[in-house]
């Protein structure tokens, strides 16, 4: 048995839609997010170009898994398979965009919070101080990739746990393949368990790193819905339904991920812990993940009604000119969105 058709075909297909769909919200974004949307176009642009940047990372690795007893491996099955140095690296940097992904929605959540609530503070966004609010999901995709190289990196004890699984299931050569591999405990002979120390601390630095970006996440945007609905807040009725368009936008784009990434790969975190036998099944979490970037730009496209009318023709051109005109809060600072 070989490596599941279903997956590579998905993953490539993902990559195709992942290109064309973020250059062309990159392209709308250009073409239609005027003054109105302030400094937040920075964010938006960014994310869109992270998720270029991840699609083709993930090419580049192509995932297959499997999860046996206290462990799961997870392989590079692209053509850098068979360069241990340079597949380990793609695998690792593979790892941290998960934290790179999670830390941008709550860089942007921060940003919409202090947008609504805040808005006599948005000035420290102004200029090149919004590139500031990129440094956090650097240092996380760092803290992540590396944590990923040094707890669950080969050694010769994982190899051994796996050589027989891989060579029978997927027909490799696990001494000749890059991969990374968490296993938490092994049992001895006389009926002991050996604790493996540096793959627990991986996976709490892990399951650290989405909890405190996601509780972020719920915070902000609570106090941001709340702040939107709320009657007394002084802000044009235009400049009001955009940044709820924006703020849906972004919910929806942290439901996304949520979904399609933060769960599935909290149960391979999880799931080895009690020795959950899911086997070859764990790949579904490799078609997961490879949806993620082809599927979020079409919620801003779909849902910020500025692009979805560019897109589809349905505005005047007196509207296109308006939209370019810059709107201000009672405050007279920047824009609110």
């Amino acid at each position: 048995m070989t490596v599941p058709a279903y997956l590579h075909i998905v993953q490539y297909c993902a990559f195709v839609i992942a290109i064309i769909a973020n250059s062309l919200l990159l392209h709308l974004i250009r073409m239609r997010a005027g003054l109105s949307f302030g400094r937040y176009r920075v964010l938006m642009i960014s994310f869109s170009i992270y998720a270029i940047v991840y699609a083709n990372i993930e090419i580049f690795t192509l995932p297959v898994m499997y999860m046996q007893g206290a462990g799961m491996i997870f392989y590079v099955d692209s053509v850098l398979k068979n360069h241990q140095d340079i597949g380990l690296l793609i695998a690792v940097s593979y790892c941290g965009c998960l934290a790179f992904c999670i830390s941008m929605l709550a860089t942007h959540f921060i940003f919409r919070y202090i947008a609504v609530c805040r808005q006599h503070h948005i000035h420290i966004f102004n200029g090149y101080k919004v590139y500031l609010l990129l440094i956090p999901p650097f240092v996380l995709f760092l803290i992540w990739a590396g944590a990923m190289f040094v707890c669950y990196r080969p050694n010769e004890v994982k190899r051994d746990f796996y050589r027989k699984v891989i060579a029978d299931l997927y027909e490799e050569d696990i001494d000749q393949v890059a991969f990374i591999a968490p296993l938490y405990y092994t049992h001895q002979n006389d009926g002991s368990v050996l604790y493996r120390i540096s793959d627990l601390v991986g996976c709490l630095l892990s399951c650290g790193i989405l909890g405190a970006c996601f509780t972020t996440c719920s915070i902000c945007a609570y106090k941001t819905y709340n702040k939107l609905h709320d009657s007394s807040l002084q802000m044009s009725k235009r400049t009001r339904s955009l940044s709820k368009q924006l703020f849906w936008t972004l919910g929806l784009q942290t439901l996304l991920p949520f979904i399609t990434q933060y769960i599935p790969v909290g149960l391979v975190f999880l799931l080895p812990l009690f020795e959950i036998q899911v086997g070859k099944y764990i790949n579904f979490v490799g078609v997961c993940c490879s949806l993620y970037p082809a599927l979020d730009p079409f919620i801003a496209i779909f849902i910020i009604d500025r692009f979805r009318n560019y897109l589809f023709r349905r505005e005047r051109i007196s509207e296109v000119k308006i939209s370019q005109i810059p709107t201000y809060t009672s405050y007279g600072d920047a824009s609110v969105a």
